[in-house]
């Protein structure tokens, strides 16, 4: 997808539409464009070139949204940055990056040679600026993005993503019938994760109105929904579960909302039908990896409602994505049998960004390693049952954290969990569970493992249970179990 170009189309199919809502600004299609193409000229002035690269270091805003346009417009490359990074790791990510540029608007203590130049005021620069359209010519393999990844394992991974790679996220939302349902929606993602990343490509594509959020608070994300009726937004499980324990929904109307999308971690079937409840509309979910050009690659319609509330299901398999699972002898699987998922198509990654031996770890003959166990059942549906490093060999057996997490987390007294392995000199690794209790409750050890007794295999049950008033995440809801098991 030629960003640019399909924003200035959407642009000029509906002018006076209102394009881009933050905080009390909004701003019509018309204006947009002709502020990107202001911007667009300022970085071609300032020396911006096809194939340099621009690190964006803000939070949401509407200046993002014109920077990531406009620079795509010249053919540099964006690389969006996490505001979460502290400034040693922001100095390291743009070092290997070898950014040329960068906007933000955080005071740096710290030189990079290979930085031309860094941009504090995206305002004046628009200001100052021509607003003729530019012409840069844009291959499909050019590469658009590069984004580095959260991870809960390690540290983060870069990965580039080219033009044509952009269309992946549209066409899935294309071939579910949703794009209808996503006229009006609401970011409170960071534009920096490739879940922003299907906002933007949205908003361009078939002009939706985005309004961005920053900080999330429940009443802020509400009140967005029903000022300006919202009728799709896409977020992970932290943000809805923050909203459902919120007093304050029953204040405002949620009827304009027509889809709810998840992603980013594990929900159970239980909250999936809270949400589906006191939301009113339909849920979906997917598979989908930031080595695979965003949140969804496979997509559980909101056509199969029996299907989304069973537990692990990622959805059904597009036609031109190919998923097969396999065992440690990477022998296919037939259905049913669960094994690690692996996913190939022109939305693969080419490899990370300046790391061959990492890139050889999860790409081979095309096929993306993705490191999720899980299984195809006879209609081509795929579910999810874990993470391969989620696996505990505990005396021989295989436990799958997932599953333990999914029973402990039906407890009425548990908030949320994380199940991880722990060294044992004559198992090897025994079960053991983090456990956050619902609005401070108090639990013991001896109330989960019962509780687990009665409805998993004895070498299932947690040998071990600890108590946390919180789990440690990242910015997108998902547990980082690497900080869990260094804790003793």
């Amino acid at each position: 997808m030629d960003v640019y170009k399909t924003f200035l189309d959407a642009a000029n199919k509906q002018p006076n539409k209102t394009a881009l809502i933050h905080k009390d600004r909004e701003v019509k299609f018309s204006e947009a464009a002709k502020d990107v193409n202001r911007l667009a000229n300022a970085f071609k002035e300032m020396g911006m070139r096809k194939g340099e690269k621009l690190a964006i270091f803000l939070s949401n805003s509407i200046e993002y949204v014109y920077s990531m346009i406009a620079s795509l417009g010249l053919g540099v490359t964006v690389i969006p940055l996490d505001m979460s990074l502290k400034m040693e790791e922001l100095k390291n990510i743009l070092s290997h990056a070898e950014a040329d540029y960068l906007i933000t608007k955080e005071n740096l203590d710290f030189d990079l040679p290979h930085l031309k130049g860094i941009i504090y005021d995206i305002e004046d620069l628009i200001n100052k600026s021509e607003k003729s359209p530019i012409d840069e010519k844009i291959s499909e393999e050019d590469i658009a993005f590069i984004f580095y990844t959260s991870g809960t394992t390690g540290r983060s991974k870069a990965v580039p993503l080219t033009y044509k790679q952009l269309d992946s996220p549209i066409a899935v939302y294309d071939y579910n019938k949703i794009l209808e349902d996503c006229l009006v929606v609401v970011c409170y993602v960071p534009l920096s994760h490739t879940g922003g990343l299907s906002y933007l490509l949205m908003f361009v594509k078939i002009g939706s109105t985005l309004i961005l959020g920053e900080r999330f608070s429940p009443s802020r994300f509400l009140d967005d929904i029903e000022t300006y009726k919202v009728t799709a937004t896409w977020v992970p499980p932290s943000i809805l579960e923050a909203i459902l324990r919120s007093r304050e929904i029953d204040k405002f109307s949620l009827k304009s909302l027509k889809i709810i999308i998840y992603f980013g971690a594990p929900a159970s079937p239980e909250f999936i039908k809270k949400v589906k409840e006191k939301f009113g509309c339909p849920w979906v979910t997917g598979l989908g990896l930031t080595e695979t050009a965003g949140p969804f690659v496979v997509y559980c319609s909101k056509n199969a409602p029996e299907k989304q509330f069973k537990k692990g299901i990622m959805g059904k398999v597009p036609p031109w994505v190919k998923v097969k699972t396999i065992d440690e002898m990477e022998k296919e699987l037939p259905p049913g049998e669960i094994g690690e998922i692996l996913v190939k198509g022109y939305f693969v990654m080419s490899g990370y960004y300046k790391e061959p031996e990492l890139t050889r770890e999860v790409l081979r003959d095309g096929w993306l390693y993705t490191g999720d166990l899980g299984y195809l059942d006879e209609e081509g549906y795929l579910y999810i049952t874990g993470r391969k490093k989620d696996v505990i060999i505990t005396g021989g057996l295989s436990v799958y954290a997932n599953e333990v997490e999914f029973v402990i987390s039906q407890h009425q007294k548990v908030k949320e969990v994380a199940v991880i392995g722990t060294p044992d000199k004559l198992r090897g690794e025994v079960v053991k569970a983090v456990v956050v209790s619902k609005n401070g409750t108090r639990l013991f050890p001896r109330e989960i493992i019962s509780f687990c007794k009665k409805r998993l295999p004895g070498y299932k049950v947690p040998k071990l249970v600890e108590f946390k008033k919180d789990l440690p995440k990242t910015p997108l809801g998902k547990v980082k179990k690497l900080e869990l098991e260094r804790i003793k």
